[in-house]
């Protein structure tokens, strides 16, 4: 079942598989080598959690103010530029906070690093949509999902055993008696290099990718005025990224310091965790396109992150490791098919002149909800512990997929043609 299902899943056109593989090497280096060290990296200089906080809300805080700007520029350069752009810039600031770690500098560096990510996340959407027709849609981007969080898993699971392999190739080598020499600034900020020079490798297939290049809107018609967009109508239908981005705030930039601080987990056994995670976040939205046919995108939605609130409130009350964990795969793995099946749900709903809009107003919702959770995620860690927070977090996700239902399950799809 699962073989015919994946089968059904895979394109057959060269330029999809040149931008998987784009997609690929971004998740790899970003998002899992990166990501899982970045705390680290953080504590390793000396700041504490609520530091931490404000330097994890920095990015949101960009994509905040910067979104609706970078849609309509998105709108004018073509999606294809936006994101070869976003790309370069999110490696390139990675490479900032290694070479200069004063906190001014790091502030700086993840104001930056959002902004660049806002880009290529306003831009991707769209650009996925121009690759394949409309009838096509669900299932790349359920592979497209798979094919990411694989790579996150992969890097995860490097990335933790990475900063002990540095220090052993620099000639230092790693005390017998423990991991001290693994967690320094240069070994954490050596990991997040390789995962820097991992993205930029990325944008060699995506230079053959020929979709996107030009703006669709001005291919078809005159520019629309910015008056025409309509943006209450847009608000409304992305509410409910602001629920989404909330949960993902108070989590994921905190799994790994989770997993060590409440179990004393080691590094390496923090990456085994969480790409295993990552795994399970790839497969179970491979499911995808059977819950659109039996209940149709919002009320899968429903459903699927109810089971993931109920996952989170396990993670809540766990006070064993392995209970824990596997709550954690479901929590993760059911909460992210919200994007593989949101945003084909929004974007079929208007035409594709404004994709680059609804993309850019979904980032903005995202990045309120994330950024508040980041800056108040650290006094919750600290004052209440991560009881607290996942409490929240499960009240929180069902809420979000309680709006989905509520904002689309009336709604029907536009016609569209194919891409």
């Amino acid at each position: 079942m699962i073989n015919s299902r994946v089968r059904g899943l895979l394109p057959r056109d060269r330029e999809v598989w040149l931008f998987l593989l784009y997609s690929a090497a971004l998740h790899i280096g970003y998002f899992g080598v990166a990501d899982v060290v970045l705390n680290f990296y953080f504590v390793s200089l000396g700041h504490d959690p609520a530091t931490i906080g404000v330097l994890q809300s920095q990015p949101r805080l960009a994509g905040l103010l910067t979104s609706i700007p970078i849609g309509i520029l998105a709108n004018r350069t073509g999606v294809h530029r936006m994101l070869a752009i976003s790309t370069a810039g999110i490696a390139a600031m990675m490479l900032l906070e290694i070479a200069f770690p004063s906190l001014v500098m790091l502030i700086v560096a993840q104001f930056m690093v959002g902004l660049f990510y806002g880009g290529q996340q306003i831009a991707v959407a769209p650009m996925m949509m121009t690759l394949v027709p409309a009838e096509r849609r669900t299932h790349f981007f359920a592979l497209h999902n798979v094919i990411a969080m694989a790579m996150m898993a992969a890097g995860s699971f490097i990335g933790g055993y990475l900063p002990a392999l540095v220090v052993s190739a620099a000639g230092h080598g790693v005390p017998a008696a423990g991991p001290a020499s693994a967690q320094t600034p240069f070994a954490y900020g050596s990991t997040i290099a390789i995962g820097a020079f991992l993205i930029l490798t990325g944008l060699i297939p995506f230079r053959f990718v020929r979709s996107g290049r030009k703006p669709r809107a001005v291919a078809r018609t005159a520019e629309p005025s910015r008056t025409a967009v309509p943006w209450r109508k847009l608000t409304v239908m992305t509410l409910p990224m602001l629920g989404f981005g909330f949960t993902g705030g108070l989590t994921f930039p905190f799994y790994n310091l989770f997993f060590r601080t409440q179990f004393g987990v080691p590094d390496d056994g923090v990456g085994t965790i969480l790409s295993i995670g990552w795994f399970g976040m790839a497969l179970i939205p491979m499911l995808n396109p059977w819950w659109e046919r039996r209940y149709g995108r919002a009320w899968s939605l429903g459903i699927l992150l109810s089971i993931a609130a109920v996952s989170f409130q396990i993670m809540a009350v766990s006070s064993t490791l392995a209970l824990c964990v596997m709550a954690f795969i479901f929590a993760i793995s059911f909460r992210n098919c919200m994007q593989p099946l949101f945003q084909p749900l929004t974007l079929d709903h208007l035409p594709s002149e404004l994709h680059n809009n609804l993309s850019s107003m979904s980032m903005v919702m995202w990045n309120i909800g994330w950024y508040v959770a980041t800056l108040i995620s650290g006094y919750l860690q600290q004052n209440h512990g991560f009881g607290m927070v996942y409490t929240i977090v499960a009240v929180s996700i069902f809420a979000t997929g309680a709006s989905v239902v509520a904002v689309f399950h009336r709604r029907r799809p536009l016609a569209f043609e194919s891409a």
